[in-house]
């Protein structure tokens, strides 16, 4: 016999999820602050029989897509305040500005994924002027594959599901750490062939014509 889901090392308003519309309601609308959590959790609850798969799986979704469109929309209304705003964002959004405008599908649809730019990318994706039709249906499909990412690793590890967050935290860390140094060292690159191309064109100047 299964050990009951309340016993699970788990926060104690989790251990007595019920099958209520208030219930999906919740998580979904807590997955952008609880990230991995909501969903892995959610998996062990759906392996206890407490709460049903799809239920779970659209509030989820929708809980994350809806967050990601209202940082699309400020993104897209008010990046230039943001800027005024926030100065430490004005490398890290030039950066991501390029990389959405190169990539604006797969930017889209990782939203999710993004560790550690989660809340900078799909704001990037609307000061870049992803047009909405692109950016709302790629990102919910994103939202989607995230979501059951991590529903099916919380029914499939059980308890174990519990302590693998923390492991997937370290690893979102590194991520991150990683994209930062990415993104610095593209930045230097950047300006360093701003600077040569600026040299060169003052010495044409300088040589004048022929």
């Amino acid at each position: 016999m299964r050990r009951p889901f309340a016993l699970l090392a788990a926060p104690a308003w989790l251990a007595v999820l019920t099958d209520a519309p208030s219930t999906y309601v919740v998580l979904g609308a807590s997955a952008i602050l609880t990230e991995e959590i909501a969903p892995v959790l959610g998996g062990i609850a759906v392996h206890e029989n407490q709460l049903r798969l799809m239920p779970l799986v659209w509030a989820i979704t929708l809980g994350g897509w809806v967050a990601t469109a209202l940082l699309y929309a400020l993104g897209r209304s008010k990046w230039d305040w943001i800027r005024r705003r926030l100065p430490r964002w004005r490398a890290a959004g030039t950066v991501a500005l390029r990389v959405v405008g190169a990539h604006p599908l797969k930017a889209s649809f990782l939203v999710r994924f993004a560790f550690g730019l989660r809340i900078m990318l799909p704001v990037a994706c609307g000061a870049a002027r992803v047009p909405w039709y692109v950016y709302l249906p790629v990102s919910l499909l994103g939202s989607l594959a995230w979501t059951a990412v991590y529903i099916v690793l919380g029914i499939a590890a059980g308890e174990a599901a519990v302590q693998a967050i923390g492991l997937f935290g370290k690893y979102g860390k590194v991520v991150g750490i990683i994209a930062a140094l990415v993104t610095a060292l593209f930045v230097i690159r950047w300006q360093r062939k701003r600077a040569e191309r600026k040299a060169a064109r003052r010495a044409a100047r300088r040589a004048g014509p022929l």
